[in-house]
C-alpha cells in the first residue's frame, strides 16, 4: 500500500497558532459592517414620478450620485406615524468639488414648513398637501474619515425627525443654484458634482449585502473620482504573482492554483484596503478610526497567508475542509472580489497529485 496517499488528518502544531489568531481576528470583525452603511448607486431619479424608493428607510443605506448643475435627484420612503426619518447629505472630499454644495428638501405631509419656494418642484397628482423641510445645514469642515471602506466625505445636512403623519415622503438633492429651490437658496453652485444621501439609522447587513458590498465599493471609489485602474491594479497583480508561484513551484494542481489564486485575491484585498487607507487620508485628518482599517487590512492578510499555505501543502481532508471555512469567511468579510472565496471553497473539491478523498483506488490505496 502506498502510505503516501493515504489521508491527512492532523494539521501540525506549527499552523495551530496562525489559524487561531485567524479564527479570534474572524468572530472580532465579522461582528462588524464591511460598510458603516450598504451603499447604492442612484438611478434615473431625475423627476418625482421617478424617484428612487427605499424599501426600507430604518436600514441604513448610503446613495452615491452625481448631481448635474440645476438639477434635482428625488428618493421616496414610505413611513408610519411616529417613525423616525434620517436623512443625511453629503458630498466626496476631492478637492476639485469644494466649490459645491447641493441642499436637501424632505416633502411630505403636514410637516412644519420652513421653506417657501416661489414654485413648488414638480409633484404627483392629488399631492398638493406636501409641504418642504429643509435639512438642517452643516458647517463646512475638514472631511470625516470612514474607517470600514475605508473612505472619506464632507457631511452637508441632516434631517431627524418623526414623522407627523402616516404617507410616502420624499427627499430631494438639488443643485444650490437651482430656481426652483426659491428665494430661499444663498449658495454658489460649483457646476453640480458628486453627492451622498444616507438613509435609515440601523446598521443590519444581510448575506447578500456583504456579498455585493465588495463590488458596490468600487462604484464608491469611483464617485470619489479615483481611476478604475488604480482601483483594480492590486487583484491583476495579485493574479500574476499567483501564477508565477503556481508555475515555480513543484505541486502543479488544480488544487494548489485555486488555493494560491485565492489566497493572493485575499491579499490583494489588503493591498487594496491600505492603498484606500493612505489616499483618503490625503483627505480626511487622521484619527483613531485608522486602527480599524489596520485591523481589516491585517485580517486579509492572514486569510490570504492561510490559504497560500495549504494550497502549497498537502491536499489531506482537514486541509481542504480548513480552505472551504476560509472561503466562507472570506465571503462574509467581502475579501477577494467574490472570486477568491469562490476558488477557495472550490479547492476543496479540485484532484490534487497528493492522496486525498478523490484519488483514485490504487493496489489497496485508501
Amino acid at each position: 500500500m502506498n502510505t503516501n496517499r493515504g489521508l491527512t488528518l492532523v494539521v501540525k502544531s506549527r499552523h495551530s497558532a496562525p489559524f487561531s489568531t485567524l479564527l479570534l481576528l474572524s468572530l472580532l470583525l465579522l461582528s462588524a459592517p464591511a460598510f458603516s452603511h450598504v451603499p447604492l448607486m442612484a438611478e434615473d431619479n431625475d423627476n418625482i414620478s421617478r424617484a428612487m424608493h427605499i424599501s426600507d428607510a430604518d436600514k441604513s443605506w448610503a446613495v452615491y450620485g452625481l448631481l448635474p448643475e440645476q438639477a434635482a435627484h428625488y428618493y421616496s420612503l414610505d413611513r408610519k406615524e411616529g417613525e423616525r426619518i434620517y436623512l443625511s447629505l453629503f458630498k466626496t472630499a476631492d478637492p476639485g468639488e469644494n466649490g459645491y454644495r447641493p441642499t436637501l428638501l424632505l416633502i411630505g405631509p403636514d410637516l412644519e414648513e420652513d421653506i417657501k419656494p416661489d414654485h413648488l418642484p414638480p409633484l404627483p397628482p392629488g399631492a398638493l398637501q406636501l409641504k418642504l423641510l429643509r435639512g438642517d445645514e452643516k458647517t463646512a469642515a475638514a472631511a470625516t474619515y470612514e474607517p470600514f471602506g475605508p473612505s472619506s466625505f464632507i457631511e452637508l445636512a441632516e434631517i431627524n425627525i418623526t414623522s407627523p403623519e402616516a404617507g410616502r415622503y420624499y427627499a430631494a438633492v438639488y443643485d444650490s443654484a437651482s430656481e426652483s429651490i426659491g428665494n430661499n437658496s444663498s449658495h454658489v453652485s460649483g457646476g453640480g458634482g458628486h453627492y451622498g444621501l444616507a438613509v435609515g439609522y440601523e446598521e443590519e447587513f444581510s448575506f447578500t449585502d456583504r456579498f455585493l458590498t465588495p463590488l458596490r465599493l468600487i462604484s464608491v471609489y469611483l464617485w470619489e473620482g479615483q481611476s478604475l485602474g488604480m482601483i483594480l491594479i492590486p487583484y491583476l497583480l495579485a493574479g500574476i504573482i499567483a501564477l508565477l508561484f503556481f508555475w515555480r513551484g513543484s505541486r502543479r494542481t488544480s488544487f494548489c492554483l485555486a488555493g494560491l489564486l485565492s489566497g493572493f485575491l485575499f491579499l490583494a484585498t489588503s493591498a487594496s484596503v491600505f492603498n484606500q487607507m493612505v489616499f483618503s487620508l490625503t483627505r480626511a485628518p487622521l484619527g483613531p478610526e485608522v486602527y480599524i482599517t489596520l485591523a481589516i487590512g491585517v485580517f486579509h492578510a492572514l486569510l490570504g497567508v492561510a490559504a497560500i499555505r495549504l494550497a502549497r501543502g498537502e491536499a489531506g481532508i482537514l486541509q481542504r475542509a480548513l480552505l472551504a471555512v476560509i472561503g466562507t469567511i472570506a465571503l462574509l468579510a467581502g475579501s477577494g472580489l467574490i472570486i477568491g472565496p469562490l476558488l477557495s471553497m472550490a479547492a476543496s473539491f479540485l484532484p490534487s497529485r497528493s492522496g486525498n478523498i478523490f484519488a483514485r483506488r490504487k493496489d489497496g490505496d485508501l
